[in-house]
């Protein structure tokens, strides 16, 4: 799970290893997946630590494991080098997680950090679970705003997701690409994790939260689409955008 520091995240994070999943939680600040981690330890009796002789161990090991890596999501050679670190010393993985973006960044931030580094994450990890015998990818945008940057962006990750999608059926069946756009209720996280989870446990490639959801996303398609059609029609007319 990429961005576990996330309220949403660490509710994946609980979700998956109650389901009896090794968890491996990857986030900016290191301190902060280490406390997540141990609380996750402390609500499920049966989650172990792994480190980088797990392999070694994995016969001995009982039940879920959890593994905590620090990671710079912003940055393309730090997220190839933790996909490696993970391939070397935890395995192959299974499900990718990318939930980047939190509701208070600026408009900059919102374009790197909530599309590049989904696009980056899943570059990163793809070559090694287009080997595994059944993979999943699951991207979740931010959390439902009326800012039209959050907007377009969540429509941007879904098209992305899409995209790979259609480019890699041709190659594998066994790869399937799942977006997410929850809702801005907090206490309704728990509940949308474990409705992600099943969807994965299922092979459902569509999930459909709530119909305020579904109606939210559509509505950011239609704006962004709009937008991108009167920028167009705006530069070919010569216009400069001066007031």
């Amino acid at each position: 799970i990429a961005g576990v520091s996330s309220t949403l995240g660490e509710s994946l994070a609980e979700e998956f290893a109650r389901g009896g999943c090794s968890v491996i939680c990857v986030d900016n600040d290191f301190r902060s997946v280490k406390e997540i981690t141990t609380r996750l330890k402390s609500r499920c009796n049966k989650v172990k630590g792994i480190g980088p002789n797990y392999r070694e161990k994995e016969q001995e090991n009982v039940g879920p494991t959890m593994a905590a890596y620090e990671c710079n999501l912003l940055d393309r050679n730090a997220i190839r080098e933790i996909a490696k670190k993970v391939e070397d010393e935890v395995g192959g993985i299974d499900v990718l997680v990318t939930c980047a973006g939190q509701s208070y960044q600026d408009i900059f931030d919102t374009a790197t950090t909530t599309l590049m580094s989904h696009y980056w994450t899943m570059l990163a990890f793809l070559p090694f679970m287009i080997q595994r015998d059944r993979a999943y990818i699951v991207g979740i945008t931010p959390i439902t705003s009326t800012q039209d940057v959050y907007l377009s962006s969540r429509a941007a990750i879904a098209g992305l997701m899409e995209s790979l999608g259609q480019e890699l059926s041709n190659h594998t069946s066994h790869l399937t690409f799942l977006a997410i756009s929850p809702t801005a209720r907090r206490q309704e996280e728990q509940a949308i994790a474990k409705e992600i989870v099943q969807a994965v446990r299922r092979g459902q490639c569509s999930i459909s939260i709530n119909w305020c959801s579904k109606m939210m996303y559509q509505i950011s398609c239609v704006i962004y689409s709009a937008i991108t059609t009167v920028s167009q029609w705006l530069h070919t007319q010569g216009c400069d955008y001066s007031f």
